[in-house]
């Protein structure tokens, strides 16, 4: 029988032939047979580390099958281990053999891992059997969990318009990008939907390959990852789930608030979370909602989005957004006079994705009525559309959301009562309507019930004292402010 080094030097010799000589050199030369993993129709060959395994699997993969088509050995598994002996190079990740030092295949179906030591399959409720799930074939299967990033190259830093809302949020993202794994880790960035925060993801990603070809860096939205992660426990692939999100440089994850009730995305994700800090590799994160603010997350999960560093993204101010329509209408060639810019950016405000499709529908409106792009064909565009004043904010909101986050009734906060459980919130309450709604002491007093305005004066004043150090009293405050603001 032909020895396994036989088969990989005429395998390899096909390779070089068919392959340009510095991918040759640079991925297929390095492999060499490991003669103690070698069994019956199965060859298995050692790599310096896991790039080597992840490049191979994400660009040599059919390379290596029309190898082994061409040459006969279509029964011939090959499979690979990484030799622990083998210098790193720095750039790259070090990674552990596999599970109870087995080799991982590329072209073998072997399970490992699987359900064994995971959530039986009735406890996983978010895809049940009438939902389109990826394809059980194996090249579906595998392009399900490619290496490829999935980033959008036009999402740069460089077009991303830098303004005061945004500003903190985009120099936290250049550092990490500069620094993977140093800067701030986890990165975690949240604000309203909108408002250009899976842009700086993409750039992030973006600036590391730019610097680093070899990095791996893995971007995915969290409705993807869990639906990844259920069809590789139903098929026992786990492993090779692992694999891909376990041993990155850097790992984004967009939209993290979408795992909240879902447990075993959780459980998965708080691992793989683990394992990524622990190894010192960059975990950037973004959220609709403060870590504090996201419902039915676990603690633990809670307290390591908030191990680095917060950054927000606000809503742009009049000239942020104006900026914004002026570099949007640039890239798309549309002429823009200044007096329609200003008109739209006045009354599309609550988010960037608004200011686009404004900018996308007199657009169009004025190619289907050929006329040019002046003020009249704005105010005729838009006069059902924008121009909706934003609702005032009354002590009465205040109150009710208070409430609500105190899980009281409002007529509590206008009691006489004094237990803490009550008086703590009433003083709350009476802070933030001072601040956000500009109504007098003697007006909130009113409306708590009719108190004294000095006792409002000094509700307020206890607040502002204890927010410099309490930071429980700060996380509340600035949950509220951030959910009354985002409904009004």
């Amino acid at each position: 029988m032909t020895s396994a080094e036989q088969i990989w030097q005429a395998i390899k010799s096909y390779l070089k032939a068919n392959l340009d000589d510095s991918l040759f050199q640079e991925w297929i030369d390095p492999l060499s047979v490991d003669n103690r993993h070698c069994g019956h129709n199965t060859i298995t060959l050692t790599l310096p580390n896991l790039v080597y395994y992840q490049g191979l699997q994400n660009e040599f993969a059919p390379h290596f099958q029309r190898a082994k088509d061409s040459l006969g050995y279509q029964l011939i598994d090959i499979a690979f281990q990484v030799n622990e002996h083998s210098a790193v190079p720095s750039e790259s990740f070090d990674a552990p053999h596999s599970a109870n030092g087995k080799p991982f295949g590329l072209f073998m179906d072997e399970p490992e891992g699987g359900l064994n030591n995971h959530h039986e399959p009735d406890q996983i409720p978010e895809l049940d059997q009438d939902t389109p799930s990826i394809s059980k074939s194996n090249s579906a299967f595998s392009r399900s969990l490619s290496r490829e990033v999935g980033l959008k190259h036009e999402y740069t830093f460089e077009n991303f318009v830098r303004g005061t809302s945004n500003q903190f949020a985009m120099a936290t993202c250049m550092s990490v990008a500069d620094n993977p794994g140093a800067a701030y880790n986890p990165l975690f960035i949240y604000g309203s939907t909108g408002l250009g925060k899976t842009h700086l993801l993409h750039a992030v990603g973006n600036r590391v390959l730019q610097k680093n070809r070899r990095a791996v860096v893995t971007y995915i939205s969290s409705e993807n990852f869990m639906n990844e992660m259920i069809h590789c426990i139903r098929h026992q692939k786990m492993w090779e789930f692992r694999q891909k999100y376990r041993f990155c440089d850097v790992l984004m994850i967009d939209d993290v608030q979408f795992i909240a009730r879902k447990n075993v995305t959780q459980e998965e994700f708080f691992h793989t979370f683990n394992t990524l800090y622990g190894a010192k590799k960059q975990i950037v994160i973004t959220s609709d909602l403060f870590p504090q603010d996201i419902p039915d997350i676990e603690d633990r999960l809670r307290n390591r989005f908030q191990w680095g560093l917060i950054a927000d993204i606000q809503p742009p101010d009049i000239e942020h957004r104006i900026a914004i329509l002026n570099k949007k209408a640039e890239q798309l060639g549309i002429k823009l006079d200044d007096d329609v810019s200003e008109y739209i950016a006045k009354h599309a405000k609550r988010n960037i994705r608004e200011l686009e499709g404004a900018l996308h529908r007199i657009h169009a409106y004025s190619k289907l009525h050929a006329r040019s792009l002046s003020m009249d064909l704005a105010l005729e565009t838009f006069k059902d559309v924008l121009g909706e004043p934003p609702k005032r904010l009354t002590v009465e909101h205040v109150q009710k959301a208070v409430a609500d986050h105190f899980k009281l009734k409002v007529a509590d906060l206008k009691s006489k009562r004094r237990q803490r459980a009550v008086a703590y919130p009433r003083q709350v309450a009476m802070y933030l309507a001072r601040k956000m709604t500009g109504a007098s002491f003697p007006e909130i007093g009113d409306r708590f019930g009719g108190k004294d305005h000095t006792t409002v004066m000094h509700n307020v004043r206890k607040i502002e004292d204890s927010l410099l150090k309490d930071l429980d009293l700060k996380a509340h405050v600035e949950s509220l402010e951030r959910q009354l603001e985002q409904s009004h």
